[in-house]
């Protein structure tokens, strides 16, 4: 897993890498070893999913509001 994180973060720190062509982002995901499912997850902006592979909790917010 470390290899995927290292990985997000090298993509949120470089612009050029973030906006590449989908198969220029293939080839840095198997150069970092990225699994294939995370792969898939990404690619498909499948959030929900790659939170649930790297064992996020969702984000949840819960709220009550008292009328005046």
């Amino acid at each position: 897993m470390t290899d995927t994180i290292d990985f997000l973060e090298q993509l949120g720190r470089n612009s050029r890498l973030r906006h590449a062509p989908t198969a220029e982002l293939k080839q840095a995901m198997a150069g970092a070893r990225i699994d294939t499912r995370v792969r898939d997850a990404l690619l498909g902006d499948d959030t929900p999913q790659l939170g649930a592979l790297l064992g996020a909790e969702p984000n949840v917010c819960c709220l009550i509001v008292k009328p005046d």
